[in-house]
């Protein structure tokens, strides 16, 4: 049986915390998860990645490669694993030994679909942290593991997260981001351009009228454009490490050009009090897995 998160140097958000995230659309909360649990996560990933035949069945390629696994859309009910392009040559094999390093991430119902996840992710203190600045009834959307490895790890873009986590009425998107390892400058931490989340994001990647596959809609804003990277804030984190962000925040991190790698977890969840997840957006889960209040998962956990 997965035992984690016992209480471990946080209990509540405080005021002056929860009023930063406001007004700046993110929150950083050092080293408030023991090294003893990032490591049974860890552990849990690499058996993860051991036993998972990621070219002929449960892998998505980009578009110049034919698909042979799952498809990005089928990720949202499943445990998919998504390789760093270029991971992949003429006869379809990868082009490095070490699966891990291939990949990009793993996702998106993690959080529903392995007991180790499942009990990480679902429990008092994220809750406190969701509490702490004001959401009422939240739904954990997709989870993922994000690899940002030695040397192969890529950019991530400007971008917000409630262009791809869709909430209606109102987009309320927050993510809870996990440092699995320390996040440097050096090995591809996060940037975000704080006050930024206080102009909604208007561009959205919703799924197409044959929901077969996504198309952006709305305004680009063309965030490259519009903010200097050299004027981001930089979030360098140690493992353990919390940083919560705004759905409209706009974020992004670098290449990881050093010899350390910089994973980390990731849960996106929305607001369902008087919201609902949208049935415009590209995740949508099978009947058999429906989204979960969070707060009542929690309980649930905490009775195991």
């Amino acid at each position: 049986m997965f035992r984690f998160l016992s209480k471990f140097n946080f209990k509540q958000l405080t005021k002056s915390q929860a009023d930063f995230y406001h007004a700046n659309g993110y929150l950083v909360l050092p080293n408030i998860v023991s090294h003893q649990e990032i490591d049974k996560l860890l552990k849990r990933t690499d058996e993860l990645v051991e036993n998972a035949d990621i070219i002929n069945n449960q892998m998505f390629f980009d578009t110049k490669n034919a698909p042979r696994g799952m498809s990005f859309l089928e990720t949202a009910s499943k445990i998919g694993y998504l390789l760093e392009l270029g991971m992949i040559d003429e006869k379809g094999q990868l082009k490095v030994k070490d699966k891990k390093l291939a990949l990009n991430k793993i996702g998106h119902a993690m959080h529903d679909l392995d007991p180790a996840f499942e009990r990480f992710s679902y429990n008092s203190i994220f809750k406190a942290i969701l509490q702490g600045v004001g959401y009422i009834d939240p739904i954990l959307a997709q989870s993922m593991v994000i690899f940002k490895n030695q040397k192969f790890g890529t950019p991530v873009d400007m971008h917000t997260d409630n262009t791809y986590i869709i909430s209606e009425p109102k987009p309320s998107c927050i993510g809870i981001w996990i440092a699995l390892e320390d996040a440097t400058r050096n090995n591809g931490c996060m940037f975000a351009f704080p006050k930024s989340h206080q102009t909604p994001t208007t561009y959205f990647n919703i799924l197409d009228e044959t929901r077969k596959n996504t198309i952006m809609i709305g305004q680009n804003p063309e965030y490259a454009k519009r903010y200097d990277p050299a004027q981001a804030e930089c979030l360098e984190v140690t493992k353990g490490s919390v940083i919560l962000l705004h759905g409209d925040l706009v974020h992004f991190s670098g290449h990881n050009h050093s010899s350390q790698s910089r994973h980390a977890y990731t849960l996106h969840l929305i607001e369902g009090h008087n919201n609902h997840w949208s049935e415009k957006a590209w995740l949508q889960r099978i009947p058999e897995l429906p989204l979960k209040k969070y707060y009542q998962r929690v309980s649930e956990i905490d009775t195991f």
